[in-house]
């Protein structure tokens, strides 16, 4: 205050406390009251302060030498700069100063330090060179010689009044910028204010705004919109071409809105913006025009999927468009999709097979069928060994077989459900895939694939002897599965159908008797020999004798005994002696 008032000892007390105070604050405080008049007296002492041993009080006297701007001292920074005693740091301040202060005078000293300085000198005097040419050349000293060849005349009212040439234009670039933005607040608001801004027609009005901010809420907004309130919107051509517009938007999140806003339209206005949104890089946008595809898309739609699918860097995108293929693709999308089959992601090689398998691919089969047994994902084999069940191809039946040692319990289980799928009509294939099961301790399902060729095959001509063999193979999964009461079940009717076959019986009989059952064996012995022709009788008789023999031994004593009965009255009279022996010994075996 002091100084401005011009006070006729203020000067002499400003100067001593620069050079003098001990408080480092209060010196840096008078050297920037001093640089503020750029009192001309006052240089030498400012200029000395570089040289301080406090960084604030040299910072504070490079703010003020900018200041000084006259020929003399210009040239007495640009000497000091010289100075062997002087420090990098100090002639980073100097260099500095003398950019902030336009000094064209000290443009070869400048150039000088882009040759001989480093670290943040050279780099305060590239600096100091911008901002005196307003030029933006790299901090290599030729381009700098070049410009200062042809610039060498110019003094520095003539820089100034560049200067002040430009940022007088950048003052008016400022206001008409502010106006813009002054303008873009007041639509944005009148948008959020309006009660209708919430529906769809407002919002596409406001899509086609030239502001910014704008398009992004109004954008925003359609694609927050559920399909409650898009019903009976009917789109007018303008704002179809708004819409259009807007997929090329150069801001991604405004075209990853009005997508989003796009997919939930009927068919008539999606499909076109969809197909629009194909041609994007952005994965946003893509991966949600994909999912917008829909059934009976036009074959460029479909094209475009391929391509997409075989060269998108986006995993994500590929996998979107497998997914796509799959749903609406055709036979022609099933190469692309095979193709697909090798990519480096888990999930897209997972949507490409998913898709071969809705497309009902059977040429794929075979490279399905590798994919099973060397992919190293446990969901990709899942779903293979799933589609290879779907496609119904016996050529997929090995890769299954394999598939049963898979170390991962889920491809085992679909490995399983697909080969019960693939056992169907033919009967050797079904054979196969009924012993592998058994052979892998999958008793039930081998069990229902059995019945099956029974089911199948039973009625056919010819099959007798194949059928008869599944029924043994069928109560013996049974009766490995403890399930004695089933193969019961089972021998009863192979014995209907093989006319009394007395292994079969034995076989029945043993099955009785484990299921706990003793009395079945006596109600069955009494019907097979009631039903024995006179020339059969011997036979019967004999294997009656073996079932009581068999009962006893089991412990069934009432029931062996009842048996023996039986046994006697079917013999008749005229009982063979070695028959009555056989009674005797059975029945003194139960003490009676």
């Amino acid at each position: 205050m002091l100084l401005t008032m011009d006070h006729p000892d203020a000067f002499d007390v400003a100067l001593d406390n620069m050079r003098n105070a001990q408080n480092p604050a209060v010196r840096a405080s008078v050297i920037e009251a001093v640089g503020f008049r750029a009192d001309e007296r006052a240089f030498p002492a400012v200029l000395a302060a570089i040289g301080d041993e406090d960084p604030d009080v040299q910072e504070a006297a490079a703010s003020a030498l900018a200041r000084f701007t006259g020929p003399d001292q210009v040239e007495a920074m640009t000497d000091l700069v010289g100075r062997r005693d002087v420090t990098s740091h100090q002639k980073e301040l100097l260099f500095t100063a003398l950019g902030r202060g336009l000094a064209v005078q000290a443009v070869p000293v400048l150039l000088n330090a882009l040759e001989q300085t480093d670290g943040a000198a050279r780099v305060a005097a590239w600096e100091a060179l911008r901002r005196i040419s307003r030029r933006q050349l790299p901090p290599e000293a030729e381009q700098w010689r070049q410009w200062w060849r042809i610039a060498t005349h110019r003094s520095r009212e003539s820089v100034l009044e560049e200067h002040l040439r430009a940022l007088a234009h950048d003052l008016q670039a400022r206001t008409e910028e502010l106006n813009e933005l002054r303008d873009e607040q007041a639509e944005l608001m009148k948008l959020v204010g309006s009660t209708e801004s919430e529906t769809p027609r407002a919002l596409l009005e406001a899509l086609a705004s030239r502001h910014d901010s704008v398009r992004h809420y109004a954008s925003s907004r359609l694609a927050a919109l559920g399909k409650e309130n898009l019903n009976g919107l009917k789109l007018e051509t303008r704002d179809r071409q708004v819409l259009r517009q807007a997929l090329a938007e150069q801001s991604v999140q405004v075209r990853r809105n009005v997508i989003r806003f796009a997919v939930q339209l009927g068919a008539d206005y999606r499909d076109e913006l969809v197909a629009l949104a194909l041609a994007d890089e952005d994965p946003a946008v893509l991966t949600t025009a994909i999912d917008g595809v829909r059934g009976g898309a036009d074959q460029a739609v479909l094209d475009r999927l391929g391509e997409l699918l075989g060269s998108s860097p986006h995993p994500k995108v590929r996998e979107a468009a497998a997914n796509a293929l799959g749903k609406v693709g055709s036979a022609a999308s099933v190469p692309v999709l095979v193709k697909a089959l090798d990519d480096t992601e888990e999930n897209v090689r997972w949507f490409a097979v998913e898709g071969l398998r809705k497309l009902g691919a059977t040429q794929a089969v075979p490279v399905i069928s590798e994919m099973l047994r060397r992919d190293p994902s446990a969901r990709v084999r899942e779903i293979a060994a799933s589609a290879l069940g779907e496609l119904g191809q016996p050529a997929g039946v090995p890769a299954l077989r394999a598939a049963l040692d898979d170390a991962n319990e889920r491809v085992q289980q679909k490995a399983v459900a697909a080969l019960q799928a693939l056992a169907t009509d033919n009967y050797e294939r079904m054979t196969v895939i009924a012993d592998t099961l058994r052979e892998h301790g999958l008793l039930e399902p081998a069990q229902r694939v059995l019945e099956r060729i029974i089911e199948q095959h039973r009625e056919a001509e010819g099959m007798d002897a194949r059928v008869a063999a599944t029924y043994r193979k069928l109560a013996a999964v049974q009766k490995e599965a403890q399930d004695f009461a089933g193969a019961a079940m089972t021998y009863e009717e192979l014995d209907a159908a093989s006319g009394g076959s007395p292994e079969v019986r034995r076989e029945l009989v043993d099955c009785w008797l484990k299921a706990g059952e003793p009395q079945r064996v006596v109600g069955a012995v009494e019907k097979w020999l009631g039903a024995a022709a006179p020339a059969e009788n011997a036979g019967r008789v004999d294997f009656a004798l073996s079932v009581a023999e068999l009962l006893i031994t089991s412990g069934h004593v009432q029931q062996g005994g009842t048996v023996l009965d039986l046994v006697q009255t079917a013999a008749g009279e005229a009982v063979p002696q070695d028959v009555v022996a056989r009674i005797q010994e059975l029945r003194g075996r139960i003490g009676g």
